[in-house]
């Protein structure tokens, strides 16, 4: 069960469920060939980080691609690990992933974000005040990277289904 759920994912590792291709080019780190089928959780978790690693230091687009394809088959651990990588590179690579999730409107990475993302306040004490100041905070980072009109628009959508109360 596990092996087939593993080649299911690696799978899906090289071939994205986002149809669009980008329209913006990047500078990129190589990601390295593909791994060969793995069988046990640690490996998997492993490679997901590295991923994740590759768009936070190196602005990888093919590992944020490779990401966006585990988002599409994702289930249980690997759903969580998605998130918490969305939420790293949304982190630390602000608006390289809002400018991505603009470019792929369809991409299942988006809901993973925006999970992760209400996962991170749902411990608040004060949720109100933390999704309020959460908000502020990325609408001033998105003004101050030049944000386009439209991925402001984009952006707000995004901050307006960030929510902590989707987990209660």
């Amino acid at each position: 069960m596990i092996k087939s759920l593993l080649l299911i994912l690696l799978a899906a590792l090289l071939n994205s469920c986002s149809p669009e291709k980008p329209t913006q080019e990047t500078a990129q780190a190589p990601v390295g060939p593909a791994k060969p089928p793995v069988a046990d959780d640690s490996t998997v978790l492993a490679h997901l980080d590295s991923l994740t690693q590759a768009v936070v230091q190196h602005r990888s687009l093919p590992a944020l691609q490779k990401l966006d394809s585990v988002a599409c088959i994702s289930d249980g651990y690997v759903t969580e690990a998605v998130d918490v990588a969305a939420t790293s590179i949304w982190d630390s690579q602000f608006t390289f992933l809002v400018n991505y999730l603009y470019q792929h409107p369809k991409s299942l990475l988006r809901p993973q974000l925006i999970w992760g993302l209400s996962a991170n306040m749902y411990t608040a004490d004060n949720r109100a005040r933390a999704l309020a100041a959460f908000r502020a905070t990325a609408l001033d980072s998105a003004r101050r990277a030049g944000l386009s009109s439209a991925e402001m628009v984009f952006l707000q959508k995004i901050l307006s289904e960030v929510n902590p109360a989707r987990l209660d």
